[in-house]
């Protein structure tokens, strides 16, 4: 009897193991995943992108080059770039806000130029990409 109990304990706590790393949603579904993005406090601030990108049926698309100008007051170019994961996301590194430019190209698909306000980094940014 005690191994019967020992074992339902063991699958128990296996199954809720799995629970909570998937959070009980489902894979691919990139609107669980947690926001990294952040924007600027200020003019000329610090942000961050947090992109997500799926194609014309809503599914994820990985190996999107997703590279973020941003032309700051003085002249200045910061850049950042990341390839999109399998869930379709890419989180760029932190850079200072300016104008903002974001170039999307993949393998198969249109390549897409966006303009990018700096308060929209607060939530992710979504594309979709077209195929050619």
């Amino acid at each position: 009897m005690r191994k019967l109990i020992f074992a339902t304990f063991i699958v128990a706590a296996t199954f809720g193991s799995t629970l909570a790393q998937t959070g009980g949603a489902q894979a691919g579904n990139n609107n669980d995943i947690p926001n990294m993005g952040h924007a600027p406090k200020q003019a000329d601030g610090v942000g961050r992108l947090d992109l997500r990108v799926v194609d014309e049926n809503g599914n994820p698309v990985k190996g999107v080059r997703a590279d973020l100008d941003s032309h700051r007051s003085g002249g200045f170019l910061c850049q950042a770039w990341n390839w999109t994961d399998a869930r379709g996301v890419a989180v760029l590194p932190p850079l200072h806000i300016g104008q903002l430019t974001l170039k999307l190209s993949a393998k198969g698909y249109e390549t897409q130029k966006i303009e990018i306000n700096a308060a929209d980094l607060d939530q992710p940014v979504r594309v979709v990409l077209h195929t050619k």
